[in-house]
């Protein structure tokens, strides 16, 4: 959302027949304000992450998987460069959410894919590489299930004779 509304302002402040920004369309948010905001959200110096994380930042893939899960290998040569910031869960086999209390919740760290669009070819093959789509980490979320225990109701029937 932010990088949202910092391109929308900069294309309001950038005229394109000068190549020069206007400054007074762009309002520069106070350093309180950041602050704030941050609080509010409960930052601070000693926040933990929930699931550990790799970012590979502009990252050139030599291979990737298709949405039918194929293996293809992509095109990183001549005219042509696919990069991508990549964000993925350390490990691969959805551990535990860290600071997940266990005995209410099932967590597990997950990470999720987006499609983008890539010069292919399918492994092993020599022929031409075609445009296709591309399963690409973007980000290393916890999930959370709550677990619903069942209690045995003591002493329901201590009072009569029932059994």
């Amino acid at each position: 959302m932010a990088n949202i509304l910092a391109a929308l302002l900069f294309a309001a402040a950038f005229d394109p027949r000068d190549n020069e920004p206007h400054e007074n369309i762009v309002r520069k948010p106070e350093p309180y304000d950041i602050v704030k905001k941050s609080m509010l959200v409960g930052m601070s110096e000693t926040t933990e992450e929930v699931c550990e994380t790799i970012i590979f930042n502009k990252y050139e893939p030599a291979y990737g998987h298709l949405l039918n899960g194929s293996q293809v290998e992509v095109l990183q040569r001549g005219g042509y460069k696919f990069v991508k910031t990549h964000v993925q869960c350390l490990k691969e086999n959805r551990p535990p959410c860290h600071g997940v209390k266990d005995n209410m919740y099932i967590s597990e760290c997950v990470t999720v894919y987006e499609n983008a669009d890539a010069m292919v070819r399918l492994i092993n093959s020599f022929g031409p590489f075609r445009m296709g789509t591309i399963r690409v980490p973007i980000l290393c979320e916890c999930r959370l299930r709550r677990q619903y225990r069942h209690f045995e109701r003591v002493g329901l029937y201590d009072d009569d004779d029932r059994k």
